[in-house]
């Protein structure tokens, strides 16, 4: 075969290599047996439970509504198709959703092997960021549909968008809206158009993500209920802490993640010594997202997390792309030989297991229901499980889906009954203090247990609640009960 012949098919080849790469990073990572740590299970939890939340948590009356509709809808829909488990409905969304990310950004590069570029760089300068890929949450069908906006709306000019573009917009907010339920999030990429100087494009994308978040939110069957619920959610969020550790962790401040700026500085000086390169490219809302959410990071690290990172990823890609095709030729092998090395690099350092990122959870043991040395030690019908660690409800609830019992604490403290939200803080607040528990050790009846992580204790100690006698389970939790007979002494069965 001629080398013309051959040019001709490399193109095609870097197209192949970067899909299989994309595709192989996903599952390699679930062949360690890893899951995500956290909201997934919930999700694949509720979703097998067939039970409304206020069946499954101890919350306020007035959060009727599922917050996440859409992709309780999704996940039900492969549920009742596949007749699966909670375990494989995590896989199936981890899997689907990280290769979602990034076919929302391909079909839109000339160059894909940029898109490898940019993944390597922050798998290098970020690593917890391809973790984050990982999770299985809805908020990556949010950051999909956050990227795709990103790239249609920088490349139309400051005048009225086509109406194929409003029209998507729209579609692509109304399902962010109904899947992820934070339709508000997506208001943001309005503001970088306004930060970057296109007045009237912002007004067309507000004007797109108001009837498009009415539009997701209708589909619920009751726009403004679940309208009012999410902002009064958001506001609950961070509206009951005094302190950032009362807060979940995503939610704690940035540090900035210098090796990103200095990825980002490097990629400035190596374009700056191109040609073409103007300075006043910066002045655009991608870049301007990734600065945005850099610096607003420092107050909530979401902003940065969800938002400037996912920006900054983009705009490494598209820098990328303009030097590889001032450098390397279409169809030359050394645009070949770079497309493998860089998949090979964002394979392998995507897929180490860096600090027991994938492994984690294969040596967590769980609270099992049908487990007979438990037998007595987990909540009876219509028991409550009091703690004020999530980890808790995310693992116990994805283990035991249609157990007869509930939880004080679920996947968010603002959704606690007041009073329960009031110890939740006083415990967080004295760092676990045992007797911080008090008032739910005081309601407590005879199908209610308290779980406290031994983590929060010293080591070897039995927490010191005489109330409630104690078995250490799993390797890391006590779990109290009242004694059977209430003038019995306080008996740890099990130690560390």
């Amino acid at each position: 075969m001629s080398a013309n012949r051959i040019a001709c098919y490399i193109p095609l080849a870097a197209w192949v290599i970067v899909v299989l790469t994309l595709i192989l990073i996903p599952a390699k990572i679930l062949s360690y047996g890893y899951l995500p740590p956290d909201d997934a299970l919930r999700h694949a939890a509720k979703v097998v439970s067939g039970k409304p939340w206020q069946e499954i948590l101890v919350m306020r009356s007035d959060f009727a509504m599922d917050p996440h509709p859409g992709w309780h809808a999704v996940l039900g829909w492969i549920y009742r198709w596949q007749d699966c488990s909670a375990e494989t409905l995590v896989v199936i969304a981890v899997f689907g959703l990280m290769l979602l990310v990034s076919a929302a950004v391909l079909p839109w590069l000339k160059r894909p092997e940029a898109w490898l570029a940019a993944l390597l760089v922050l798998s290098v300068a970020a690593p917890t960021y391809l973790t984050r890929l990982a999770l299985a949450r809805p908020y990556l069908f949010t950051m999909a549909v956050y990227l795709t906006l990103l790239l249609v709306w920088s490349r139309s000019s400051n005048r009225r968008p086509h109406p194929a573009v409003i029209l998507a917009t729209v579609l692509l907010i109304g399902a962010a809206a109904y899947i992820h339920g934070t339709f508000y999030q997506l208001v943001l990429p309005a503001a970088g158009l306004v930060l970057a100087g296109r007045w009237r494009q912002a007004i067309w994308f507000g004007a797109c993500w108001a009837v498009g978040s009415l539009l997701g939110a209708s589909l619920t069957g009751h726009p403004w209920q679940f309208l009012d619920q999410s902002i009064r959610h958001l506001l609950g969020v961070f509206g009951h802490h005094s302190v950032s550790r009362q807060l979940v962790s995503e939610f704690y401040p940035s540090d900035g993640d210098a090796l990103v700026v200095l990825a980002v500085i490097a990629m400035l000086l190596w374009r700056g010594s191109s040609p073409d390169w103007l300075a006043r490219d910066l002045v655009n809302p991608i870049f301007v997202m990734a600065l945005a959410g850099w610096v607003l990071g420092f107050a909530t690290g979401r902003f940065w997390l969800d938002w400037g990172l996912p920006a900054t990823l983009l705009w490494l890609g598209l820098e990328f792309q303009k030097q590889f095709e001032a450098m390397l030729g279409r169809d030359s092998v050394e645009r070949l030989l770079v497309t493998c090395g860089l998949a090979a690099g964002l394979f392998l350092a995507s897929t180490s297991d860096l600090e027991g990122r994938w492994t984690r959870n294969l040596t967590k043991e769980y609270l099992l229901a049908e487990n007979p040395g438990l037998a007595g030690w987990l909540p009876g019908t219509n028991g409550i499980i009091y703690s004020a660690d999530m980890d808790v409800f995310f693992d116990t609830f994805f283990k035991n889906p249609k157990a007869p019992w509930r939880y004080a604490l679920g996947f968010e403290p603002a959704l606690m009954l007041p009073e329960n939200l009031k110890v939740f803080d006083k415990v967080v607040w004295n760092n676990g203090n045992v007797r911080a528990y008090e008032p739910w050790v005081k309601k407590m009846g005879p199908n209610d247990r308290l779980i406290i992580p031994s983590s929060w204790l010293k080591s070897g100690e039995v927490p010191a609640i005489p109330e409630l006698e104690w078995a250490f389970v799993a390797k890391k939790l006590w779990i109290g009960r009242l004694h059977a007979q209430t003038n019995a002494p306080a008996t740890a069965l099990k130690g560390p």
